[in-house]
C-alpha cells in the first residue's frame, strides 16, 4: 500500500514514514474497498452477476483508485450486456493505472473486431429484452 500524499510505501504504523501523514483512515478505506472487491469476485465466480456488480460498485465508490475492482466491474458489465458501462470502467481504470493494467487487453479485444462486437451487442440486447418479457 502506498501513501496517498507522497506515494511512498507504507509500513505497519499508522503514519507515513516519509511525510508523517496519518494514514489510519486511509488504510481502513482501502481495506473496506478490498473486502467488497473480494466479495464481488466470489459472486462473479458463481455467476451472480447482479450481486457482483452491486458489490463492485460499492468497492469503487469507497476507493475510486481500486483498479482491480474497476476491471472486474467492467467484465461483469460486459457479461451483462452493458458494453458502454464496461468500456467506461476500463478507461477510468487505465487513467488511474496506465502501466500493467489488464484493461488494455480488454479494450483492445473489444475494439479489434467491430463486426463481431456489434453483432454480439445486438444479440445480448435482444436476449435481455426477451428475458424481461418472459
Amino acid at each position: 500500500m502506498r501513501c496517498y500524499k507522497c506515494n511512498s510505501v507504507l509500513s505497519e504504523t499508522n503514519f507515513c514514514n516519509s511525510c508523517g501523514t496519518d494514514v489510519t483512515l486511509y488504510k481502513k478505506i482501502v481495506r473496506m474497498s478490498n473486502t467488497y472487491y473480494n466479495m464481488g469476485l466470489a459472486k462473479a465466480r458463481v455467476r451472480d452477476l447482479s450481486g457482483a456488480a452491486d458489490l463492485l460498485r460499492r468497492s469503487v465508490r469507497i476507493d475510486k483508485r481500486n483498479v482491480n475492482a474497476r476491471n472486474l466491474l467492467g467484465l461483469v458489465y460486459f457479461e451483462m450486456g452493458e458494453v458502454v458501462a464496461a468500456i467506461s470502467q476500463w478507461v477510468i481504470g487505465q487513467n488511474y493505472q496506465p502501466m500493467d493494467n489488464d484493461a488494455d487487453y480488454f479494450l483492445k479485444k473489444v475494439q479489434s473486431d467491430k463486426v463481431t462486437f456489434d453483432g454480439m451487442n445486438q444479440n445480448i440486447k435482444k436476449f435481455n429484452i426477451a428475458l424481461s418479457n418472459a
